[in-house]
């Protein structure tokens, strides 16, 4: 079978990684690709902090023995998940072992890292424009320069930038609105050199209402540190380098003093499109055979939960247990895809709603807030939140008696927004 992937990053890769097991598969990627680890234009959330969640870098071990290694040989950083120095309303989070390997790194390194492993042809400067329809299945895609590319399977891959539904409608086949969840956040990020005993990851959590500004800072290759401000419900940072330090400024962090001898060595970049959008593909009525999206292009997160790449890889495992690409079988693939993003786009939509609901969180969102307290004083409940925010444990983990009573302990509420917390920044 000859599948053509739409789409050259990360979820594109896996999926191709995954159907070259038994496929023909070729990628067309719209961007100009180089053997170097370079930032493209068509990820611009590339110049940002990029998340890998523990989970994530297990799933991608399995796909890519020694893929860990080579990335820490290159220079990215790697330490255990309970290093990370965040602060909460509450505090900075408790500090203790959890044995979870965390990689920190930039999403070139890890992008051009996937790419050259991948055995699948991938060819780039290609701009699909179409799908391709014969009795009501896809044989391939349009493209603006090349015709048409003929394929058995078409995957669609081409993340936030999708036009599938666009295209699902010009043969006249109609999908759902998609739900959309806009925190309105924006970062801007610059990279500076990194002082030696500078925490791994450094971070200010947002917390509707009353905290919109943060920050998420990581040790990244290079001997750099990424450090990208972030703001919600509008409230962004400025890409004038007087505007983001003050925004630095602002913060409970530090950061902006532990900044002070570090050497800047960007400009500043900002980005915005920021917002959870979700398409429920698979009740689409008279979807064709032939076609699957898989990725941004169905279920993308706000970038600041860290989910996509974790999400993205546990579909593509899908591949290898589904072979039906027929029009049934290629709805029942896509009801998959819907049941495996749906845990974490319930815990990362439910979190972006408070933003923008008059603070109304619902029963989940007010057991979360009684977390905010726990994870700052109990490190065991921190451990269990760690497992479960990095997708290693289920969410389900988190309600049970024994964590019930012992959240019960913690009520008090958060200090007044803006204060910053009693004594040192932990290092």
């Amino acid at each position: 079978m000859r599948v053509v992937v739409v789409g050259g990053g990360i979820a594109g890769l896996l999926a191709a990684r995954v159907l070259s097991e038994s496929h023909d598969v070729v990628v067309l990627e719209r961007d100009e690709l180089s053997d170097e680890v370079e930032y493209r234009a068509g990820v611009p959330q590339g110049r940002h902090v990029h998340g890998l969640l523990v989970r994530g870098g297990e799933l991608l071990e399995g796909l890519f023995p020694g893929l860990r290694d080579e990335l820490v040989a290159a220079g990215a950083v790697l330490a255990d998940a309970g290093d990370m120095r965040i602060l909460n309303p509450l505090g900075w989070l408790a500090r203790t072992r959890t044995g979870l390997p965390l990689l920190s790194l930039s999403r070139p390194l890890l992008e051009t890292a996937i790419r050259r492993r991948v055995t699948a042809e991938i060819v780039d400067g290609v701009h699909v424009t179409g799908l391709s329809l014969r009795d009501g299945t896809v044989d391939g895609v349009l493209t603006r320069d090349h015709g048409k590319i003929g394929a058995d399977l078409v995957v669609d891959a081409s993340g936030r930038s999708s036009k599938l539904a666009n295209w699902l409608a010009e043969a006249g086949i109609t999908t759902p609105e998609p739900e959309v969840v806009d925190s309105r956040t924006g970062y801007a990020t610059r990279i500076y050199t990194a002082p030696e005993d500078f925490p791994v990851v450094y971070a200010e959590s947002l917390s509707a209402p009353h905290v919109p500004r943060g920050c998420a800072v990581m040790r990244v290759e290079g001997g750099r540190l990424m450090v990208t401000a972030q703001g919600a419900a509008g409230d962004h940072p400025s890409r004038d380098v007087r505007g983001y330090e003050e925004f630095l400024g602002s913060l409970r962090v530090p950061i902006a003093e532990m900044l002070e001898d570090a050497e800047p060595l960007t400009p500043v970049y900002l980005f915005a499109r920021t917002a959870s959008r979700r398409t429920a593909f698979e009740a689409t009525a008279h979807w064709p055979g032939g076609l699957v999206a898989v990725g941004d292009a169905v279920c993308a997160f706000n970038p600041v939960y860290g989910q996509g790449i974790t999400v993205a890889a546990m579909e593509a495992l899908l591949f290898r247990r589904h072979q039906d690409f027929s029009a049934k079988g290629c709805r029942a693939f896509q009801r998959k895809v819907a049941r495996t993003s749906r845990g974490s786009w319930a815990m990362s939509s439910n979190a972006d709603r408070s933003w923008v609901e008059d603070g109304r969180r619902g029963v989940l969102g007010w057991y979360l807030e009684k977390w905010q307290v726990g994870i700052v004083r109990d490190p065991d409940l921190f451990r269990r939140f760690i497992r479960v925010a990095h997708m290693v444990a289920s969410p389900a983990s988190l309600f049970n008696p024994v964590v019930f009573r012992r959240l019960a302990k913690y009520s008090r509420q958060a200090p007044p927004p803006g204060r910053r917390p009693a004594g040192p920044s932990p290092r």
